[in-house]
């Protein structure tokens, strides 16, 4: 539990700076080293990665989610290890809601229904849930 709290408090970190210097910064500063970390070989960076990405989203707004977040996430989808790709699916759902809904339409459920069809029984749980989530905001629009 406590390596996973000091993950929890890394990406938290990551998302306070975020808010207090602004989008701009953030792209500056902290986005490089994103992209550089989320094809890390320790499959615990990349978790990490993709918490911070969930946490930056609604931060950065539709625009810089949907072009520099939203393309690393859907790369982690096809990783290696079960864990990394129901939180891909996790991270889609949470950003259903930040992205325009053509992105969501055209990127974000054809990777949801890939993960749904998954060996792994809890990808393709996470990733179901997801694709239901999705189905409702698609709804209630």
């Amino acid at each position: 539990m406590m390596v996973y709290s000091i993950r929890d408090a890394a990406a938290n970190n990551i998302k306070r700076l975020a808010e207090e210097f602004g989008p701009d910064w953030a792209m500056q500063h902290i986005i490089p080293q994103v992209l550089d970390m989320v094809t890390d070989p320790h499959y615990l960076y990349r978790m990490t990665i993709l918490q911070a990405i969930s946490l930056l989203a609604p931060v950065l707004g539709s625009e810089i989610t949907s072009s520099k977040l939203l393309p690393l996430v859907i790369n982690a989808s096809k990783d290696r290890v079960p864990n990394i790709k129901f939180n891909v699916a996790k991270v889609l759902q949470s950003l259903i809601p930040i992205v325009d809904q053509s992105v969501v339409e055209n990127t974000i459920r054809p990777c949801l229904v890939e993960l749904s069809e998954d060996p792994d029984v809890d990808v393709r749980f996470f990733a179901s849930q997801a694709l239901q989530s999705s189905d409702q905001v698609k709804m209630s629009s």
